[in-house]
């Protein structure tokens, strides 16, 4: 089956961000992967409310925001925009993911709980039965570019077997450094959506998103 391509617009220049979005979209990219950070929960801020709703307006890729903040309910309702399809949350980041959760559901978009490389799977079994998408991080938050953990590729076939013992409907996804290698084992143990930033950012953006979608 093959693995959709969320593009992760952190990895990618700044400049000139028009130019890159219309390039994404005739690379028929499926997501725009951004990623909000706020200082805090990782060490960079990227990607405030009013860029990415700029990005929303100028743009009908479907937005995958991955929320890497401290508070992430202050801030889910200012990344509510038309083209948003998803809004992810770390549960490392509050004590209160299922209630998070929940409100994204009532905004009329699909949650997303978010595990870091140091958290088991065992944590967010509690809320499998509510969740959208499941993403496993592959590298630390807030560390692009760093090796790619292999232990994910462990994760995400639990989270596939999680899903087909209890009929689950969740999408599993998985970010940070991934290439066209790695993405073979990853697709293989149940990925479903890879977001990749540097590797479709070195080359050309049609040509390296056909790469990890042809494997």
């Amino acid at each position: 089956m093959m693995c959709q391509i969320a593009v992760s617009l952190h990895s990618g220049p700044k400049l000139n961000l028009d130019k890159t979005l219309k390039g994404l979209a005739s690379a028929r990219a499926d997501f725009l992967h951004i990623d909000v950070m706020d200082g805090h929960f990782v060490p960079e801020i990227d990607f405030g409310q009013k860029l990415v709703q700029e990005i929303s307006q100028n743009c009908q890729i479907p937005l995958d925001i991955h929320l890497m903040v401290e508070k992430p309910e202050t801030l889910i309702e200012q990344y509510i925009f038309p083209t948003t399809e998803v809004i992810g949350i770390h549960v490392e980041s509050t004590p209160h993911i299922h209630r998070i959760l929940t409100l994204i559901k009532k905004l009329g978009r699909k949650c997303e709980v978010i595990i870091n490389p140091g958290t088991p799977v065992s944590t967010i079994i509690p809320v499998l039965r509510l969740v959208d998408q499941v993403m496993v991080m592959s590298v630390d938050p807030g560390t692009s570019g760093a090796n790619f953990i292999d232990s994910t590729i462990e994760k995400v076939k639990l989270l596939d077997e999680l899903r087909q013992q209890n009929n689950y409907h969740y999408q599993i996804k998985a970010d940070g450094s991934i290439d066209d290698h790695n993405i073979v084992k990853l697709t293989k143990a149940g990925l479903d959506i890879a977001v990749v930033g540097s590797f479709i950012f070195k080359d050309n953006l049609a040509g390296q998103i056909a790469k990890l979608k042809n494997k």
